[in-house]
């Protein structure tokens, strides 16, 4: 019975990540289209210095403080994912927020087959490659988004 419990307690936790992820995909998206508009703005405007823009965004998933690893000297970061977006077109194309059910084990035999992930948690076990008990041991997730505005001289 403990290990049923313990098992559960700890689906309970993931599935609480994934939904956390989710809201804030939809939150990444939602502040990369304002920063494209106004690039794009910016970019459109004969009198303005900018030619082109490109907005990173990366996703640092933090170890909890009471972690054995975590270092009071260090970020502690136990996984950083990147989007980048290049135009208003790669904001719709990207995988955040794109409603999909990206779950690897959805055509499997597997205790998550019928479960629904969103991108960014899909990308810590697929991309990051971060066992599920890795995954547990996420404490707080760091978002910065950055735009860098760039100018191209022709000589």
């Amino acid at each position: 019975m403990a290990n049923t419990q313990a098992l559960s307690s700890q689906q309970q936790k993931l599935s609480y990540l994934n939904c956390k992820l989710t809201s804030l995909e939809f939150d990444i998206k939602k502040e990369v289209r304002g920063l494209m508009y106004n690039a794009e703005t910016k970019i459109s405007d004969p009198s303005d210095w900018v030619d082109d823009c490109e907005i990173e965004c990366v996703v640092s998933f933090i170890l909890k403080d009471d972690d054995p690893e975590a270092n009071i000297d260090s970020d502690n970061i136990l996984a950083e994912l990147r989007e980048l977006f290049f135009c208003k077109e790669d904001i719709e194309k990207n995988q955040i927020a794109d409603g999909q059910n990206h779950n690897e084990f959805q055509n499997w035999n597997h205790p998550m087959k019928d479960e629904h992930h969103c991108w960014l948690y899909h990308s810590l076990y697929d991309h990051a490659h971060l066992s599920w008990n890795d995954i547990l041991r996420i404490g707080s997730i760091w978002i910065d988004i950055k735009t860098s505005h760039q100018k191209i001289i022709f000589l």
